[in-house]
């Protein structure tokens, strides 16, 4: 009953069985064939014609050139990378060279120290208004004068470029008005850029102005120089000064009491203004009264070369003036001011 229920599962195992041994049997039957095939010969594939001797390389000498890969990076190490040697070269090299260099810059130097530089208002001038290192007696023509001479025809020429016009100097120091501003113009009226009626035309502006700070930087300005028109410009705005200012201002007239600067004065009291005239003969007493008792008045500012002397001999001049305008001049206030400076001055230059 058992065997009967599984004949279909039992058919298909002997079928299977029998389909497996005939595949076997037909792969085996061609590698069988050929084993016994005695034909065939395991050993190297080669001709068996005469023409293989052509090709045999017994006795000959083959050329072989073997080539390291790594050869030519080791070389160009070696290339690159400086030895001791090399780097003693290199650095003796670099030494001469800047010893050369040292040398030519030198020279340069040496030549530029023989040449006079004379414009330097751009770079900020050392000058500065109203100072002690100023060489002058004649005021600013004797100053520009000797620049001038100094100059080259090539300073001259960038100078005439770089000038500025009377009306940019008003704008830059009315409109700002600094030390540096006004040093600046005052190296340039000495250089001869500004004439005497601009330069002094923005100082009194200068003198004239209200604030006090302003007021100084005019009179600094004006006391760089020593000539009729300088003393004109602070004397013609002296009654506007504070008392503080007047106390300045005077120092610095004063200082026209000096041989060398009497003719300066002289030209001023020829002046139509009253207080122009007035300021000036008040210095010429002064200045007469200090020399005969042998005093000194103030100085105002000294410069190199500027001897200061005072005598009484100097003031011989100033007689025959103050008795011109006395009789001849059409203000009335001016021929009393003469007058009475003439009365204190008189008897003691007859005397002489």
């Amino acid at each position: 009953m058992k065997l009967k229920d599984n004949k279909l599962e039992i058919a298909i195992l002997v079928v299977a069985a029998i389909l497996i041994g005939g595949v076997g049997n037909l792969f085996k039957a061609p590698v069988q064939k050929a084993l016994q095939n005695s034909d065939i010969s395991f050993e190297m594939i080669r001709p068996k014609s005469v023409l293989a001797a052509l090709f045999d390389l017994g006795g000959r000498e083959v050329s072989r050139n073997y080539v390291n890969p790594f050869g030519n990076k080791k070389a160009e190490d070696k290339a690159t990378t400086p030895n001791a040697e090399d780097k003693t070269k290199q650095a003796a090299a670099a030494a001469a060279k800047t010893a050369a260099k040292k040398a030519e810059d030198k020279k340069a130097d040496a030549e530029k120290k023989s040449e006079t530089e004379v414009r330097v208002v751009d770079a900020g001038p050392g000058f500065k208004a109203g100072s002690d290192d100023l060489s002058t007696g004649a005021g600013a023509g004797a100053v520009a004068q000797a620049g001038a001479g100094a100059a080259t025809d090539k300073a001259n020429k960038e100078a005439d470029k770089n000038a500025m016009t009377a009306n940019q100097w008003r704008s830059l120091v009315l409109g700002q008005p600094t030390k540096e501003n006004v040093n600046k113009m005052v190296v340039a009226f000495m250089e001869q850029e500004l004439t005497d009626a601009e330069f002094y035309g923005i100082v009194k502006e200068l003198l004239q102005n209200s604030n006090a700070e302003t007021q100084a930087l005019g009179l600094s300005a004006a006391s760089t120089f020593y000539t009729a028109t300088a003393f004109n410009t602070v004397a013609s705005s002296y009654k506007g000064f504070s008392a503080d200012m007047q106390t300045k201002a005077m120092a610095y007239l004063l200082g026209y009491a000096n041989a060398g600067r009497l003719s300066a004065l002289a030209s001023s009291l020829k002046s139509s203004d009253v207080e122009v005239v007035n300021l000036a003969a008040q210095v010429v007493v002064k200045g007469y009264n200090s020399a005969k008792e042998g005093t000194a008045t103030s100085q105002g500012n000294r410069f190199r070369g500027d001897a200061f002397t005072n005598a009484l001999g100097n003031y011989t001049q100033f007689v025959t003036l103050f008795t011109e305008l006395s009789q001849n001049s059409q203000s009335s206030e001016i021929a009393s001011i003469a007058n009475s400076a003439l009365s204190q001055i008189q008897s003691g230059v007859a005397s002489l």
